[in-house]
């Protein structure tokens, strides 16, 4: 029963959680003892002499080891000191690896939600897309949303756009926040007037859907 889908930080109810990784972490205890994982490229820690090496690396875990669930995070941050086109290379690399492996794609976005929804409109891909912690207004959700993007939801969010989410389409995740998901759902869950066991039911669904379909 999948409740997290993107968590850095494993606890003991770790069946209800996705832990996403990057190469720095594969020698973690946490890498071994996570139920569920993603791996990816994070835009972040990209560079020239290890780019290659990460593409490698992600593409050989993904392939061989039977708890990757789902591919990221990656995607594309213009806030952070990477450049650019390595990013676009880190992450078409990742996109063409989820729809190999037929597994969804976990999408970091800074700033970058045009690029995102072109790069969808580019690839056409058939794996579904999700934008991991969003935090942005609703007319940005009803955009991602007219794409077939899915929003995943954190510890901080806009009051608004939750409510304009289809059930469908929303996750939750605790990424790094110090809340657990069962607060963060219920964080949500009081704000939609619904109580949160209901909320749950319904994220699970959701995740079963997506991450369990095959």
């Amino acid at each position: 029963m999948i409740t997290d889908i993107h968590s850095h930080i494993i606890t003991e109810n770790n069946d209800t959680q996705i832990i996403s990784f990057c190469i720095e972490d594969y020698e973690s205890e946490s890498f071994k003892l996570a139920k569920y994982i993603s791996v990816g490229i994070h835009p972040w820690f990209i560079t020239e002499n290890n780019i290659m090496q990460q593409i490698e690396w992600g593409r050989n875990t993904a392939t061989y080891n039977n708890k990757v669930k789902a591919i990221g995070e990656c995607g594309i941050d213009k806030l952070c000191n990477t450049p650019i086109e390595l990013q676009y290379q880190a992450f078409t690399s990742m996109i063409e690896l989820s729809e190999e492996l037929k597994l969804p794609l976990i999408i970091h976005s800074v700033k970058t939600n045009n690029d995102i929804i072109s790069l969808k409109k580019q690839f056409r891909p058939k794996q579904k897309w999700i934008i991991h912690g969003f935090r942005g207004k609703k007319e940005t959700a009803m955009q991602l949303l007219s794409h077939d993007i899915f929003i995943s939801i954190g510890e901080k969010f806009n009051h608004e756009t939750i409510k304009c989410i289809p059930k469908e389409k929303l996750l939750t995740e605790t990424d790094n926040s110090k809340l657990t998901i069962s607060q963060i759902t219920e964080n949500i869950a009081t704000l939609l007037n619904i109580e949160p066991e209901e909320l749950t039911n319904i994220i699970t669904e959701n995740t079963n859907n997506l991450f369990f379909k095959g």
